[in-house]
């Protein structure tokens, strides 16, 4: 029988089979690989046509690896899988696998073809790849690894390189167990990373969030953020927990810098008034809960340590080295005060808070403080030496609080520089600050107006002819509720202000019309009023003395005017200049609290001055000190030398009297003489005295 047509022969037998599936089937000669039939679902895929896909052979199909291997052999014959890349008739490219198999066709030997399009699946699984990729370098990006433990072998592991990274480990060292990762957590750490654990294992609620130090293998310490959910198994047993840790060592250095900068200075290194503050409220929170109970022995100390000359070196240096010298003290006081308490910067002050430290302990520290800021600091080549003062207020006794505590000892740093001490103590009565003095100074300008700011007088008497030659003005508030307020209570506070141009505009005016009153009753009484730095840096002194004269129709010889040497010394060039446009207007000009200041004799000589007041610090003290007698009687002698006069504050008794009398000392005022008076009753006490008036000479 002749041969059948291979065509025909497959339409017999094998045309069922291939269309009677949804997958690609081709048939091809084993030798040449000639595509001899295909089913539609072939056709569809690849977009050829069947006239054009019959006659092909089967390498032509294939698109990217064209020069493999791919024979059809009879061993390759066999029912097997392979992963190839079709072109279609588009030029598109399709992920199939091959399966083949040996058949006959017609009679002759044939391959079955059978093309799986996986295309889809190729696509997602390099989605899936890039998308595993992505986030493995997001996690590299972020520092976070992802991390597995296993409850039934107690081991780690983790798919993420970061992970290992992360933790210290090789990726042929995992698993790893539990207690090889605690091993490297810091020891300081480890119990509160233990305790974390521990609790979320038992407790379902818990979250697992701990953040803790990790010591790495060559000996680097890094923050770790760890958190885990953990997963349980329907009866309730702990399966295994999931978990990410990140890398938060930049972001901890980050916030230890913010916190540093926010609680520390930068030049000293010393913690800054907000880490300061802090630190007194710890200490504090104790000692009020004490004081809530009747308790009293927990106690400190909060004292503030001022540079004396510091501006004036900080101007000659520059403020770079100025920094450098700030640096040295907070060093010299850091190793003073130790573990004893905490050292603060704030400006060119150190405010220090001492613990357990009474007054009596608080003035011991402070002696060591002043040494060590006595001795010569040594900045750019050039040896310096600032000097300190120091401020102390205690707590409980003084206050509970910080700023209570801080402003009374501002308060007792001021009371040591005014009164030329290098530590002081807060006293309540030296405090000018209390809110019932706060409130007098608001309602100070009315005072004035309301006539209560009055003139009272303290007379001055010659000690031979025993004549009453002058009174000195003094102010007191005769207040409608409080009483009569003594200078005290308000000078301090108005010092400061604008207020003591308007009071000492009150006090000439005052002095002015009391010393024309008396005038008019044939007395000649000239009055001598105080004039504050700030009244003499004003400069305009002199023009308003000569419209209020005008103004009264009186004389500059009615009118002292006394300043104190350190006044004078704030301005030396200008304040000469003023005083000697002063003089010559024939104004009687006074040296106040001589002694006290720290005038320059060069100076002195130069000053228009007629006399010195002798501070009465010195003459009370002159008969039983003999220091204090000494340096009476030199000032004595050098003012006579250099043509002034001399009067003595504060005689207060005979033997004064006698022993400045001795020296030859002029005039004389204290309570010996006279206590402070209202002016408008000077004249009726001076004729009851036994001191005589003086009459009227023509003014000039």
């Amino acid at each position: 029988m002749a041969a059948q047509s291979p065509r025909a022969d497959a339409s017999a037998w094998c045309r069922p089979l291939l269309e009677g599936t949804q997958l690609s089937m081709l048939v091809c000669d084993p030798v040449s690989q000639e595509i001899l039939d295909a089913n539609d679902a072939t056709l569809v895929l690849l977009g050829f046509t069947r006239d054009k896909l019959l006659g092909m052979h089967l390498p032509e199909l294939y698109a990217r690896d064209a020069d493999d291997d791919d024979a059809l052999r009879p061993e390759t014959c066999r029912l097997h899988s392979h992963v190839r890349h079709i072109a279609g008739a588009r030029g598109e490219i399709h992920h199939a696998i091959l399966q083949r198999c040996a058949i006959e066709y017609g009679g002759r030997d044939a391959v079955l073809v059978v093309l799986q399009d996986v295309t889809r699946h190729v696509e997602a699984e390099v989605q899936l790849r890039d998308t595993q990729n992505e986030l493995l370098r997001a996690q590299a990006l972020a520092l976070i690894g992802n991390w597995i433990w296993d409850a039934a072998s107690d081991s780690h592991v983790t798919s993420s390189p970061e992970g290992y990274r992360i933790m210290g480990f090789r990726a042929d060292e995992t698993p790893v167990t539990t207690a090889e990762i605690y091993a490297r957590i810091h020891p300081d750490d480890r119990p509160m990373a233990e305790r974390a654990r521990e609790r979320a294992l038992l407790d379902p609620d818990y979250k697992y969030d701990v953040e803790f130090r990790l010591v790495r293998p060559d000996g680097e310490v890094r923050w770790l953020h760890s958190v885990a959910e953990v997963r349980r198994d329907a009866t309730g047993r702990v399966v295994k927990m999931l978990g990410l840790v990140q890398d938060v060592t930049e972001r901890r250095r980050a916030e230890e810098n913010v916190r540093r900068l926010a609680y520390y200075d930068t030049v000293t290194g010393l913690p800054n008034m907000n880490r300061f503050e802090n630190e007194v409220d710890d200490r504090l929170i104790p000692l009020r809960r004490g004081a809530g109970r009747g308790r009293g022995p927990a106690r400190l100390a909060c004292l503030i340590v001022d540079l004396v000359r510091f501006r004036d070196v900080n101007y000659a240096l520059t403020h770079l080295y100025g920094d450098v010298l700030l640096a040295l003290v907070a060093d010299r006081l850091a190793a003073v005060v130790g573990q004893a308490g905490v050292v603060a910067r704030c400006d060119a002050r150190f405010p220090i808070v001492l613990d357990g430290a009474d007054e009596e302990e608080a003035r011991r520290w402070a002696q060591p403080i002043h040494r060590a800021l006595e001795a010569p600091f040594a900045v750019a080549g050039i040896s310096y030496e600032i000097g300190a003062r120091v401020g102390i207020a205690l707590a409980p006794l003084q206050g509970l609080d910080f700023h209570t505590l801080l402003r009374k000892a501002d308060i007792a740093l001021y009371q040591a520089a005014h009164l030329g001490r290098n530590v002081a103590v807060y006293a309540a009565e030296d405090d000018p600050h209390t809110p019932d003095r706060l409130s007098l100074i608001g309602d100070f300008r009315a005072a004035i107006e309301a006539g209560q700011i009055q003139l009272f007088c303290q007379p001055k008497v010659t000690m031979v002819g025993r004549e009453i030659v002058g009174a000195e003005a003094l102010v007191r508030w005769v207040h409608p509720e409080k009483g009569c307020i003594g200078p005290e209570t308000f000078m301090p506070l108005i010092e400061s202000t604008d207020l003591i141009h308007v009071l000492t505009q009150h006090m000439l005016a005052s002095a002015v019309t009391q010393s024309e009153a008396w005038r008019a009753q044939g007395v000649r009484l000239p009055i001598a009023v105080n004039l504050s730095a700030r009244d003499i840096a004003a400069l305009s002194l002199s023009e308003h003395l000569r419209e209020l004269l005008e103004r009264h129709g009186s004389c500059a010889g009615l009118i002292g005017l006394e300043m104190t040497e350190s006044s004078l010394m704030q301005n030396p060039a200008e304040s000469i200049a003023e005083l000697e446009r002063l003089s010559a207007m024939g104004f009687r000009l006074y040296i106040d609290d001589f002694g006290t200041g720290y005038s320059s004799l060069s100076y002195l000589s130069r000053l228009p001055v007629d006399v010195i007041k002798i501070d009465h610090g010195f003459t009370m003290q002159m008969i039983e000190d003999r220091r204090a007698a000494s340096i009476v009687k030199s000032t004595v002698h050098l003012a006579h030398d250099l043509g002034m006069s001399v009067v003595a504050e504060g005689v207060s008794n005979a033997r004064i009297w006698d022993a400045l009398q001795a020296l030859g000392c002029d005039e004389a005022q204290g309570y010996f003489v006279a206590a402070p008076m209202p002016a408008a009753l000077l004249l009726d006490w001076a004729r009851a005295s036994p001191y005589r008036l003086q009459d009227e000479p023509v003014c000039a």
